[in-house]
């Protein structure tokens, strides 16, 4: 399967979850021409492109509660497949990070690209998302994403400048869907 076959499949199973928009290929700063505008895979509304939408995420987060409660754990079995600890309370965390989101769930999924490419990944689910969900093609890209992660927490514990993701879920193509 393609990833932009994938993208279709992701679109119609966050629809039956969600009663919001659900779009494939977001501008997520379509007419503003002044700043980059990144592209997103697949990303569940409501799109804040003029207002904000804070207390419709906080909604969003506790009607689909049991699911992101799965993504969670799915996220948590790769961690810990990799040696790291589980991200503990991650579900509350999610309720004060990034509530000034551009759209509730922002996916990236991620094949043949660079590691540059998989930092703007990254960087772009967790600022755009009220929920950044990493998709990583591959093993090795689901290495790279963990140990992106990683070194980006470690910028921060030796107080380095860095930028916060504590809002980025990393999961498979397979985990997701067994999250559906």
């Amino acid at each position: 399967m393609k990833s932009k076959e994938y993208q279709s499949i992701l679109k119609a199973k966050l629809q039956e979850i969600y009663n919001e928009e659900v779009k494939i290929e977001w501008t997520s700063m379509k007419g503003n021409k002044e700043v980059y505008s990144p592209r997103v895979d697949v990303s569940v509304g409501p799109f804040a492109e003029d207002q904000k939408y804070i207390e419709e995420y906080n909604n969003l987060l506790d009607v689909s509660e049991n699911f992101i409660n799965k993504l969670i754990q799915k996220h948590n079995e790769n961690l810990n497949y990799f040696g790291l600890e589980a991200d503990e309370n991650l579900f509350e965390r999610l309720k004060d990070f990034n509530e000034n989101a551009r759209c509730f769930i922002c996916i990236e999924i991620e094949n043949k690209v660079s590691r540059k490419h998989l930092i703007g990944g990254l960087v772009n689910a967790s600022a755009l998302g009220r929920i950044g969900i990493l998709i990583p093609w591959t093993s090795e890209k689901l290495k790279a994403f963990i140990k992106l992660r990683n070194y980006l927490k470690f910028l921060g514990r030796v107080g380095k400048n860095t930028f916060k993701t504590d809002n980025i879920l990393i999961l498979t193509k397979e985990q997701l869907n067994d999250c559906f």
